[in-house]
């Protein structure tokens, strides 16, 4: 019940917005998180692969029934720094052997806080696979369905994943960034989604408006509904038709922020791969901190 009433209330929050601020458009929404209880709906379904992405031997330990295991360090790398985007020899490999073409629909769930599974949605959608859903609060979600779990591994046919050109897109270098702060664009919002905590103790680029990723979800960990999102979202000044640069420490959360505005309907979205630990790491870009703390190691200014 006061899910329901969050939405109405929702509803007309978003009505009283949008007349206030102008009209807003938003692209197709709510066709990639899903909740757990609809997991039920794919299992055992033809040209259909469950991804779980536990570490190994909480997978071998309990998964949902045909599940195959991918985990984070079979799609990043770790140059320049850790948690990048692997080539895309590498995400063919590893979605091929798990079964999985380009025509395969894919479902995706984690151990919990999405971090994962966004990660892996994101790095499909930059290499051009877009059939896929993410299950919204992970495996405790999962278990509060009563879902059957098995240890049984399941028998696995490698297909051929073909990767075309990169979506570039969605990501930026830590160039584009610093040819933005050179010449900013009032319509471009950099987004920090790491925690005030973070930026009290380490700064933040220049100019980026800080949105804690955990802002995307409710108090069990599933994923805030889509109306609450624009709510939000528009509430701190970001619109749709604004370009967002999304970045925290590894461009791990920002995964998930970018998740939750893409199935909102969001589409001018980029992440910013390198992200805070690679922009940190250079000596030579500025950092912006809090009023009266102090500049932190590395800084090339304060603006």
């Amino acid at each position: 019940m006061k899910r329901i009433i969050s939405v109405v209330l929702a509803a007309v929050c978003i009505a009283a917005l949008c007349s206030g601020c102008g009209s807003v458009s938003y692209a197709e929404s709510d066709q990639i998180i899903i909740p757990a209880k609809q997991l039920a709906d794919y299992i055992g379904q033809d040209n259909t692969v469950i991804v779980d992405m536990q570490a190994e031997e909480d997978y071998l330990t309990s998964h949902i029934p045909g599940a195959v295991n991918i985990q984070l360090k079979d799609i990043t790398v770790s140059l320049p720094v850790e948690n990048m985007l692997a080539p895309k020899g590498k995400i063919a490999k590893v979605l091929g052997g798990s079964g999985i073409d380009n025509s395969t629909t894919v479902v995706i769930y984690d151990e919990g806080g999405s971090l994962n599974s966004a990660r892996l949605w994101w790095s499909m959608l930059v290499y051009g696979h877009d059939n896929i859903k993410v299950v919204s609060g992970g495996l405790p979600a999962i278990q509060s369905q009563g879902l059957e779990m098995t240890a049984d591994l399941p028998e696995i046919t490698p297909k051929e994943f073909v990767v075309e050109d990169r979506r570039d897109q969605y990501l930026v270098e830590m160039k584009d960034v610093l040819a933005l702060l050179d010449n900013p664009d009032p319509n471009v919002i950099l987004l920090d989604t790491r925690s005030d905590e973070e930026y009290l103790g380490q700064g933040k680029i220049p100019g980026a408006v800080m949105y804690n990723y955990t802002k995307n979800f409710y108090k069990d960990g599933t994923y805030l509904d889509t109306q609450a999102t624009r709510i939000n979202y528009i509430e701190s000044g970001i619109r749709p038709e604004n370009e967002m640069i999304l970045y925290c420490r590894t461009s791990m959360r920002a995964a998930v922020s970018f998740l939750r505005l893409y199935d909102a309907g969001y589409r001018n979205l980029k992440i910013y791969d390198g992200a805070f630990l690679e922009w940190s790491a250079s000596g030579q870009n500025p950092l912006e901190m809090p009023d009266g703390a102090p500049v932190a190691a590395g800084s090339r200014n304060n603006s």
